[in-house]
Formats: structure tokens, sequence, C-alpha cells
């Protein structure tokens, strides 16, 4: 199955310059839209709301390399995500609504090469190592007795690029942000109280995100 569609979002990023050029940093992240849902054994539906919010703490340091600056960081990360795909789909399935939560190390660089005295270009490349993820599924929300599920998740990774422009004021330019999770445990499948035998499973999944931020300094 695959869910696709456009999202809009809405970053803040504080950052402390500490001693001997070390930083301390704070992201917030929301992004909102609505995602079409296709599958070869459910049929498909659209215009499904789909929303995360995603916090990270980071600490780093700042190093002269020739006439740019490297700036190495690491930290710790969350990210929460809602899907509401309740309703009856083309083949006549019903959908439940989903939440997914990772808590991951993210370890990262970001290069700044100076373009003249009031812009620079910012490079930056992170790695993202999944610590735990947990994936809520309200199957009740679909009918037939079923009870909700949930399933851990202890394998995967993230990886996020960006290039940004940046001057005094403002700064803009393309991003892109990748997971690869691993399946889930396997918890069982429980109808009207009872357990039907069977196992419940989150599959491997990938998420790619793309896109152009733009951004305001106060």
């Amino acid at each position: 199955m695959s869910l696709t569609g456009a999202k809009l979002g809405l970053d803040l990023r504080s950052t402390n310059a500490l001693q001997d050029d070390r930083f301390l940093r704070g992201d917030l992240r929301y992004a909102f839209g609505t995602v079409d849902y296709r599958s070869n054994g459910t049929g498909s539906a659209a215009g499904e709301p789909d929303w995360y919010i995603e916090m990270r703490v980071l600490g780093g340091k700042d190093l002269s390399v020739g006439s740019s600056v490297l700036s190495p960081y690491a930290g710790l990360g969350y990210r929460y995500l809602f899907n509401d795909a309740r309703g009856i789909s083309s083949s006549g399935a019903g959908g439940y609504r989903r939440e997914s939560s990772y808590v991951y190390l993210p370890i990262g660089v970001v290069h700044h090469t100076a373009i003249n005295n009031q812009t620079r270009l910012l490079s930056s490349l992170e790695y993202d190592h999944l610590v735990a993820g947990k994936q809520m599924s309200m199957l009740s929300d679909a009918g037939g007795g079923y009870s909700d599920a949930t399933n851990t998740q202890y394998r995967g990774y993230g990886l996020k690029l960006s290039i940004i422009y940046d001057n005094e004021v403002w700064a803009i330019g393309p991003y892109a942000n990748y997971w690869n999770i691993e399946q889930s445990n396997v918890v069982p499948e429980i109808r009207y109280g009872t357990p039907t035998g069977r196992g419940l499973v989150e599959p491997k999944n990938n998420t790619l995100e793309f896109g152009l931020k733009a951004s305001q300094k106060f």
C-alpha cells in the first residue's frame, strides 16, 4: 500500500552559542495536509487527514576548515505522526486511525561556505538512528469487533539532506527526508475480546519527503 500527498509546514529553530565555539540547538517542526491511500488488496481512498510533529535537541561545535566551517552535532529527536483513514475505501474496506511515534538519535554535520560578506551556502547531511518506534492502529474504527493494536519497532534509520541559501535576514533551499523502518514485532489479533490465533504486524515501510523551505530570522 502507499500514501501520497502534499503538506504545509512550520519550522521553529533556536540556537544558543556557548563557549569554545560550541552550540545548543532546539528544533520544532509541524506539517499537515491530506494523503491519498492506494492498496492492491483494499482499494483506494482520497483526502485522508495526515499530520506530524517533530522535536529535537542538538548539541555541536563549529570547526574552521580553510575558508569554510564544519558544524558536527548530535542529540535526541522525537517524531509523532497521525493519519485518519476512517471511512470506506473503493473496495468497501473500512479504514481506521493510525498513530506512529519514533524516538531517534540524530547525528549530522552542516557545511558553511561563504558566498560574500552577507550570504552563505549551508549544506547539511544527517543520519537518524531509530531507538524505538511505536505503531498504534485503532482497528475498532473499522468495526467487526476488532480491538486496537500496538506494535513496537526497534530497527530502522532516517536520512536528512538540505542545501540552504542564507543571508542576514532570510534563507531558502530544497530538502529531502527519508525513513527506512524494519518490520515490527507480532501482536495477537483480538476480536470480540478473544484472540483469533492470528498475529498482527507492522510491515517494513519507507517514507520519502521532499520540498522547499523558506525562513525569516528573528
